[in-house]
């Protein structure tokens, strides 16, 4: 992480995805999905973003489904 890092809020992850939160916060769990960035105490309620880089990592790297035409 540096300090030329662009984030990406949860609501903006979400519209990218087209997946609800609460499946997000599960493919974190499952080591699936990049951890989020936590500004400020993540025990208590911070704020929390994905660094854009990482998240089109993924979406670049991620198995897709082939298809026969």
């Amino acid at each position: 992480m540096s300090l030329s890092d662009k984030y990406i809020k949860i609501g903006d992850l979400i519209e990218i995805l087209g997946v609800s939160r609460s499946t997000i916060y599960k493919w974190v769990s499952e080591g699936y999905f990049p951890e989020p960035v936590h500004f400020g105490d993540a025990r208590k309620n911070s704020t929390m973003r994905w660094v854009q880089q990482e998240v089109d990592n993924w979406l670049e790297d991620r198995p897709r489904k082939k298809t026969d035409e």
